[in-house]
């Protein structure tokens, strides 16, 4: 069992496509030149969320954990702000490896990606065509493919209240889930335009407790009490809430689909019955043309304990760690 808290903590910087990232290096303490590992986050991540949870835990595991900022998030530069564009926090990630291997005090040959929600799927995507990555794992994900973006709208619509089941209450039909993405990339054309001629950016909120009208939508782009469960409290702990309308069209054209099936790198898929559109995972993870993958199901944790829930978390990190030790 390693020792708790046996790692510096260490605030960095570094540069990504003419912005700087504010970045934590948590570097193990007696390890000469520890492996490296990048860590991506939930959709609209800040660092000190998810990617802190996973990044301490897998520094005392030995690694060199860097977790980051997104362009235009948080302690990062970039223009305009809180701009939702997976390619461009892949773009981030990568400019992690680069600084990683810039530092000289990191194993270059062995260097991982591990990625929550969104950031599970991108950094398998970042795995088959960054040929430094020696393997990576996906916890949660939100596997980027049009049938989960349906399921993510739908699930904006459904009004849970604290002791219902969930599993009782009913998702809006496919049809109004398409319905609602199309009037959303409409709404995200309009704001482009604005921006592009007035450079004015539209905003919204990024999550309001209300569910959605399954017919009208909602201005919010991550709605209902599900989603809110989770992101509230954050919005009392320095979330910034809200995103640029243009993002949208930058999100949802956006697809892993295609990068996941060519990965030929040792990959981990954790996932369950109770985490967003499982059918996604299992499809991704069939996929995978490499050998070395492995799929841990678990229907003991739902999707946002994954984040966070310390003994999820534990436990998560145990299967990256024993995963990776092998590559």
């Amino acid at each position: 069992m390693p020792a708790h808290g046996n790692y510096t903590t260490e605030k960095v910087r570094y540069p990504s496509h003419g912005e700087t990232i504010g970045a934590v290096l948590f570097r193990p303490i007696g390890v000469a030149k520890p492996p490296g590992i990048v860590l991506t986050g939930p959709y609209s991540f800040m660092k000190e969320q998810a990617p802190t949870q996973y990044g301490t835990r897998l520094a005392d595991e030995g690694y060199a954990a860097l977790i980051f900022d997104p362009r235009t998030v948080g302690e990062s530069t970039g223009m305009p702000r809180r701009l939702e564009n997976p390619k461009m926090k892949n773009e981030d990630a990568v400019a992690g490896l680069d600084y990683l291997v810039s530092r000289g005090d990191v194993d270059a040959s062995r260097l991982f990606l591990v990625g929550i929600c969104q950031g599970g799927p991108e950094s398998l995507d970042i795995a088959s065509y960054d040929d430094r990555v020696k393997a990576a794992a996906s916890v949660s994900g939100y596997f980027r493919d049009h049938e989960t973006d349906i399921y993510m709208i739908c699930a904006g619509c459904v009004p849970w209240e604290p002791g219902v089941d969930i599993g009782s209450l009913k998702m809006p039909t496919p049809e109004q889930g398409e319905a609602l993405l199309q009037a959303r990339l409409e709404r995200a054309r309009k704001a482009r335009e604005v921006y592009d001629s007035t450079g004015e950016v539209v905003y919204q909120p990024l999550v309001d407790p209300e569910a959605a009208d399954p017919d009208t939508g909602a201005v919010a782009g991550l709605p209902g009490p599900v989603v809110w469960s989770w992101y509230g409290p954050w919005t009392l702990k320095g979330f910034e809430n809200r995103y640029a309308v243009m993002s949208d069209l930058d999100h949802f054209s956006y697809t892993t689909v295609p990068g996941v099936a060519k990965l030929n790198k040792p990959a981990l898929i954790i996932h369950g019955d109770n985490c967003m559109n499982a059918p996604a995972a299992k499809r991704h993870f069939e996929s995978i043309p490499a050998v070395n993958k492995k799929l841990i199901w678990n229907n003991d944790v739902s999707h946002f304990q994954h984040y966070d829930q310390p003994d999820a978390v534990d436990r998560n990190v145990g299967d990256i760690a024993k995963f990776f030790a092998s590559f």
